[in-house]
């Protein structure tokens, strides 16, 4: 198992090895505690989700100061921000391509004709026009956009554990006092660089590795396993308690079996909380309010990550990828992502304000850069840091604006330049955590929770 990406299984025991290991207990508690049998106590009822659960201290560091969560969409591969957002109709052919402006829901602001329902939702969110870095590789894009901390030497593709700097959500969980769910979530699968870094594996994300636009979508390890009823699960819980009589007998071990025991008792508490199991019951939702989202794997997981914020988790990372287009630019956005994007973004937005979670819920879509001016031989736009567009709704911010702008190809910033360290100093900033706080590696090496960055003003 990952200690920066925890895999959550759990494994079945039979009743008689439960019996045998509480006589096996009774026995360690009459004489010295050896390492084998020390470890031989740790495979107690065989769980071990609560290695996973170690994400949520019983103790949190601090509280954040205000009640918002966030919801936090990453568009893998680099949105074409000339094609959606800001779009340059008197520019030449090779620069404008295939897409035309139009008219939304606020005056004066226009957005690519490939997202007719998002136009009419304009007045829910802020477009930021002006977002800049210097970086075109995919996994170091992530990585700057994840933690707010340019990427370091090495190579951060095809590696989900390299982050050198926590991530937001790993931040937020580091602050997030316990709930009925775990603070930080990620879904589909875990994000690269939505890592924890030196705050430790307890800081990473309970990843949910599953599509829940699919027909047989289920959470893996919340529910006790095949065979194991509410009385065997008891008797598991009472072997642990036995386990925790033993600290007296050996100090050294003690510590290791206390921790370990409360992290047992938090997956026995999710496995059994009903709070839990309706929230990432997805079916619970009727087949009108699926539909609304699209029953995409997009539009789903927004609907899940709405649900999940409803029921108290503080950070939930979505992915969604294949934005990286090469080639086939105009086929890839108008048949294959738009649709389904501009489906799934109106709906939340809607579904949010209706059941007064808009203000409370602060909505980040983003994407690691944006793509090249002018579009390549193989009708496709390239890489391109230099400038690209970013939305954020919801938690308060004001919306219905345009923030930034660029020059007549997209190309450059013109005005308002904003980093992704300013992006996530805002973030911070909205759930109520001072950006400017200074982190500790277990080394007691102090760092900046997020290099340099300042609150984008426009939207407070």
């Amino acid at each position: 198992m990952s200690l920066m990406q925890p895999r959550h299984s759990v494994r079945r025991a039979s009743s008689r090895s439960v019996g045998a290991t509480l006589k096996a207990i009774d026995s360690m508690q009459k004489q010295a505690l050896t390492r084998r049998q020390a470890l031989q106590v740790g495979a107690v009822g065989g769980l071990t989700l609560p290695h996973l659960l170690q994400l949520q201290q019983t103790c949190a560091s601090e509280s954040a100061k205000r009640d918002v969560n966030c919801i936090f969409l990453f568009m893998l591969g680099g949105m074409p921000h000339q094609d959606m957002w800001d779009l340059k109709p008197d520019a030449p052919a090779e620069i404008r391509g295939d897409f035309e402006p139009i008219d939304t829901a606020v005056p004066g602001i226009q957005i690519g004709d490939v997202l007719p329902k998002t136009s009419r939702v304009t007045d829910k969110f802020s477009i930021l026009r002006s977002l800049t870095h210097t970086d075109s590789d995919h996994g170091r894009g992530f990585h700057v956009m994840m933690t707010g901390k340019k990427a370091g030497v090495g190579d951060f593709n095809g590696n989900q554990n390299n982050n050198q700097h926590p991530c937001l959500g790993s931040v937020v969980a580091n602050l997030a006092e316990p709930g009925a769910l775990p603070p930080y979530i990620s879904v589909p699968n875990f994000l690269n660089s939505g890592g924890p870094s030196f705050l430790g594996a307890s800081r990473g994300p309970f990843v949910i590795e599953a599509d829940p636009a699919a027909p047989d979508f289920a959470v893996r390890d919340i529910d006790l396993p095949i065979g194991v009823n509410d009385v065997r699960g008891g008797r598991r819980r009472e072997a642990l308690r036995k386990i925790n009589a033993l600290e007296q007998k050996v100090e050294r071990v003690g510590k290791q079996v206390r921790s370990l025991d409360a992290f047992y008792e938090k997956a026995y508490d999710l496995m059994t909380s009903k709070a839990a199991k309706e929230a990432f019951d997805i079916a619970r939702e009727s087949d009108e309010v699926r539909e609304e989202y699209g029953m995409t794997s997009i539009g789903q997981c927004c609907l899940l990550a709405r649900r999940m914020v409803a029921a108290g988790c503080r950070f939930v990372s979505i992915e969604n990828g294949h934005w990286d287009t090469h080639r086939k630019n105009t086929y890839s956005l108008r048949e294959l992502l738009c649709p389904s994007f501009d489906q799934a973004i109106p709906a939340l937005l809607n579904d949010l304000e209706q059941r007064g979670l808009l203000g409370s819920t602060l909505l980040v879509v983003t994407t690691e850069f944006g793509r090249t001016p002018r579009i390549n031989e193989l009708d496709g736009r390239d890489h391109w840091p230099n400038a690209f567009s970013i939305l954020m709704a919801g938690g308060g911010v004001k919306a219905g604006q345009v923030i930034g702008a660029t020059d007549k190809q997209a190309a450059s910033v013109a005005d308002r330049p904003i980093t992704p360290e300013d992006m996530c100093a805002t973030i911070l900033h909205v759930l109520g955590i001072d950006h400017q706080k200074i982190l500790h590696t277990p080394l007691d090496r102090p760092v900046p929770l997020v290099d340099g960055g300042k609150v984008i003003t426009e939207l407070i």
